[in-house]
């Protein structure tokens, strides 16, 4: 492999890294913050709240959102009597990469957004069901296909994976890359394979493999396979995300994925 190839390969994955850490931030899918006053009856701010889904509401004071209430603390007395203030962990600049938002929100179910050091809007995982979040997923897992694909080829050579995929998937195989050669679309057997394959042949099958990506065992390789398929597949079915896989593990399969991407770059590439 030469080294314009190894660099064109490398490119791919730090390109999309830093689209996405530099183009798309918590603003694409944060919402303004709605609020409240501190002397406002609190009963009768739960009621609305109940009426409009809100879980929580920011509270004004003077011309600044000073705090926020949740709805379920909320009893008799003034708003400002459940009033909890701000701390670090609550807030986060606007220009907060949106994938790094990811990581945040496995901790915490909101995050507030500060503009100009001031609160202005707020970000749950309701806001994650919104095309930012999906195109960053959907980014993340073709990158990941393809890299599998990579990974194959340099680590079997000849070919070698063939014996380890079953008759049948093997022919499906075959069968669609006759189909896509008779239309002179540039690809090789391997890309031809179901990602479930893929993953197989990379977290499974391959002890040295597993290794290298800190997979510990075949059944844990498995875990992660099937995660990763299942992330797949309810991005491909236009599903509502975290029906299937919850948030907070679907958060923690990406970071698997961004991490084998890390490695396989370092590893494979450079």
């Amino acid at each position: 492999m030469n080294n314009l190839f190894q660099a064109a390969q490398f490119s791919s994955y730090k390109s999309l890294k830093d689209l996405f850490e530099t183009n798309i931030t918590v603003s694409s899918i944060a919402e303004s913050i709605q609020f409240c006053e501190e002397e406002d009856d609190a009963i009768s701010i739960k009621e609305e709240m109940f009426r409009t889904h809100f879980d929580v509401l920011g509270v004004k004071r003077g011309n600044e959102i000073a705090g926020f209430i949740e709805r379920d603390t909320l009893s008799a007395g003034p708003v400002k009597e459940y009033m909890k203030s701000f701390t670090s962990k609550d807030l986060i600049s606007d220009s907060t990469p949106l994938i790094h938002l990811l990581h945040i929100l496995k901790n915490s179910r909101r995050v507030f957004i500060l503009e100009k050091a001031r609160v202005t809007k707020l970000v749950t995982y309701s806001d994650l069901q919104k095309a930012p979040v999906r195109m960053i997923i959907f980014g993340y897992i073709t990158l990941l296909e393809m890299k599998l694909g990579e990974i194959i080829t340099i680590h079997y050579p000849g070919q070698s994976w063939k014996k380890l995929i079953s008759p049948g998937r093997l022919e499906k195989a075959v069968e669609l890359y006759k189909n896509k050669v008779e239309k002179n679309e540039d690809l090789n057997l391997v890309e031809c394979l179901q990602i479930s394959d893929k993953l197989d042949l990379v977290f499974v099958e391959d002890e040295k493999l597993r290794t290298i990506f800190s997979v510990p065992s075949k059944t844990a390789g498995r875990t992660i396979a099937k995660e990763i398929r299942s992330l797949r597949d309810e991005l491909a079915h236009a599903n509502e995300l975290g029906n299937g896989l919850a948030w907070i593990k679907i958060i923690e399969v990406l970071k698997i994925i961004e991490d084998f991407l890390e490695i396989s770059e370092a590893v494979f590439y450079e």
